[in-house]
C-alpha cells in the first residue's frame, strides 16, 4: 500500500469515526456516504494524499486495506439477519442504474416479468422538444404489487425490454425535521474541528450536508418500497454509492440476500472496497484473489462474468465493409481502435498516434468514453484519425485488427473477441496491476507501446506473442466462457433458496 492509498483510507476511516454519531433510525450515516464525491472537487486534499507528512495531520493510520473491510463487515453484521429468507418466493429486484449494463437479450433470456421488477431512483421526466427521456411509459395497469401511482410498466428506448418498474421517488417522505437536526449536529462537528485538513473546507461541508439529506430520504424510500414489494433477492451494480448501500443494509436487516454484479475491471481499488453485498458476482480469479486478500470468505465471491460479455460470443450485426464505409475508412487497410477517456493523458495519445502513423499505413479509429457520440479532439488534430461515432462497442471490436486502451474494461472485452490488446497505462498511484500480466503489451510510455504495436503488425513472431499473452491473461481474468446470464440466474436461484 503506497502513501497515496494509505492516506486516502486513513482519511476515510477518520471521517467515519468522527461522524459516526450522526444516526438516523439506527443507521450510522457516514457508513452510507459516497466518500469520493465529498472530496472530488478538492484538489488540495487529493494532492495531499501523495505527501508522507499528510499522515501526521490524521489521528487514524490505516496500515492495510483489511481494516476498511473489517470495519464494514462489523457494520453490516450489526444489521444482518441470519434467519431464512421469508420471501424466498418473492420478486427478484434489480436496481437499475448506468452501471448495470445488462443488455436486452440477457434481460429477456434470464429474467421473467412475473418474478422480476426493476427499481429506479426517479421516475422519468417528460421533456419538451427533443426527446431526451431514457424511458417511454406505457399505460398504467392494475397489479398485485401495489398502487398504480407507484408502479408502471416501462419500455426502455435504448435497451428495448419491458419489466415491471418501481421508482423510489414515489415513496418520498417528509424528513425535513430529521434532516435539520442531523445537519445541525454535523455543523457542530465542523465547528469543533476547524483545523481538520478535510472538514475545514466549505466544499466538503456543503457536499456532506447535501448528502446527509439525500441518504435520510433514501432510507425512508427504501423501507417503504421493501414493505410493499416482497423481495427474494436484490441485484445491484456497485455498493460504492449510497443508493445501493442503503438498499443492501435494508436487505440485510430483512434477511434478503444481495448480489453485487461487477460493473467493470478493478482498475482502482477505491471503487471496489469495501465489499458489502451478500455475494459479489465477479469476472474471474483476479477479483476473487483481490477480495480474499481483504479477508473476504471465498463463499462470498462467485465467478459469474457479466451478461454483457455474452455479446462477444454471438453473431455480429454489421459487416466490416459496411462499418468502414460508414466511418469513411479504407476497408483494404487494417484498423487500430484507440479507446480514450476524454482528454485525459491526451499528450501520450498524440505521441502514440504520431509514432504509429509514421511507420504503419493503417486506419486509426478513436472511441471516446463516456461521450461516445462526440468526435474527440484527436480526430480534429489528425485528418487521418476517425471517430467511432455512435456505433456500438461490440460492432467496433469485431471489425478492427487491434485495440489500444487505457486500463479500462474495454481491454478485457476486446480480448474476449480474440483481438490483440495494447494497454497505455496511466501511471496514477491508485491504479491496480490488473493488466500487468500482459507483458510487453502493457506500457506506461507511449513511445515504447508504439514500437510494440508496429512490431505486432509487421512481425508474425509478435503476433504469436500477443496471442499467447492474451490466452494466458484470460485464463486468470475470465476463466469461464459459458453463458454468463445463465450463471447469474443459477446463482440467484441458489441464494433465493438460502444456499449462501
Amino acid at each position: 500500500m503506497n502513501t497515496y492509498i494509505q492516506n486516502y483510507w486513513s482519511l476515510y476511516l477518520e471521517f467515519i469515526n468522527d461522524f459516526q454519531e450522526l444516526i438516523y433510525k439506527g443507521y450510522s450515516l457516514p457508513y452510507l456516504c459516497h466518500f469520493p464525491s465529498l472530496i472530488r472537487k478538492n484538489r488540495e486534499v487529493w494532492g495531499s494524499f501523495r505527501n508522507v507528512d499528510f499522515t501526521k495531520e490524521l489521528r487514524k493510520k490505516v496500515k492495510d486495506q483489511k481494516e476498511v473491510q473489517e470495519l464494514f463487515d462489523q457494520y453490516i453484521k450489526s444489521y444482518k439477519r441470519y434467519a431464512a429468507n421469508k420471501n424466498s418466493d418473492g420478486k427478484i429486484v434489480i436496481q437499475y442504474d448506468s452501471l448495470l449494463r445488462i443488455p436486452k437479450t440477457a434481460m429477456a433470456e434470464n429474467f421473467d416479468s412475473e418474478e422480476t421488477v426493476l427499481l429506479f431512483p426517479n421516475a422519468p421526466r417528460k421533456n419538451k422538444g427533443k426527446q431526451r427521456d431514457k424511458f417511454k411509459l406505457n399505460s398504467y395497469k392494475p397489479s398485485e404489487y401495489g398502487p398504480e401511482s407507484r408502479r408502471m410498466t416501462i419500455t426502455t428506448v435504448k435497451e428495448g425490454y419491458s419489466l415491471p418498474a418501481y421508482y423510489l421517488s414515489s415513496y418520498t417522505a417528509d424528513v425535513r425535521k430529521a434532516v435539520y437536526h442531523l445537519q445541525h449536529q454535523a455543523k457542530k462537528i465542523f465547528e469543533s474541528k476547524k483545523e481538520h485538513p478535510l472538514y475545514k473546507h466549505t466544499s466538503f461541508q456543503t457536499a456532506f450536508l447535501k448528502q446527509l439529506s439525500a441518504i435520510i430520504q433514501k432510507i425512508e424510500q427504501t423501507k417503504a418500497f421493501l414493505d410493499e414489494v416482497k423481495a427474494s433477492c436484490i441485484i445491484v451494480s456497485s455498493t460504492l454509492y449510497f443508493n445501493s448501500r442503503v438498499l443492501v443494509i435494508h436487505a440485510a436487516e430483512r434477511g434478503i440476500p444481495t448480489v453485487c454484479l461487477q460493473h467493470g475491471i478493478i482498475g482502482t481499488e477505491f471503487g471496489y472496497i469495501p465489499k458489502m453485498a451478500t455475494i459479489d458476482a465477479v469476472y474471474g480469479n483476479y477479483e476473487k484473489d483481490f477480495y480474499k486478500k481483504l479477508g473476504v470468505p471465498e463463499r462470498a465471491i462467485e465467478i459469474v462474468g457479466h451478461p454483457r460479455f455474452d455479446q462477444a460470443f454471438t453473431k455480429h450485426s454489421i459487416s466490416r465493409l459496411e462499418l468502414h464505409e460508414k466511418l469513411g475508412m479504407d476497408c483494404n487497410k487494417k484498423t487500430l481502435l484507440l479507446v480514450v477517456r476524454g482528454n485525459r493523458d491526451i499528450d501520450n495519445w498524440r505521441e502514440l498516434i504520431r509514432n504509429v502513423s509514421k511507420t504503419l499505413d493503417i486506419n486509426i479509429l478513436v472511441r471516446n468514453y463516456p461521450k461516445n457520440n462526440t468526435p474527440h479532439l484527436l480526430t480534429k488534430e489528425f485528418a487521418f484519425v476517425h471517430s467511432s461515432k455512435n456505433f456500438e462497442l461490440y460492432d467496433l471490436l469485431r471489425n478492427v485488427n487491434g485495440v489500444v486502451s487505457y486500463s479500462s474494461t474495454v481491454g478485457l472485452e476486446a480480448m474476449l473477441l480474440n483481438k490483440p490488446v495494447f494497454i497505455l497505462h496511466l501511471n496514477a498511484p491508485s491504479y491496480t496491476d490488473y493488466y500487468e500480466n500482459l507483458g510487453q503489451l502493457f506500457q506506461t510510455n507511449p513511445k515504447k507501446l508504439s514500437k510494440v504495436i508496429i512490431r505486432y503488425f509487421r512481425d508474425p513472431v509478435w503476433q504469436t506473442y500477443a496471442k499467447e499473452k492474451r490466452e494466458e491473461f484470460l485464463k486468470y481474468a475470465y476463466p469461464d466462457f459459458t453463458h454468463s446470464g445463465e450463471r447469474l440466474k443459477k446463482l440467484i436461484n441458489r441464494i433465493k433458496a438460502g444456499n449462501f
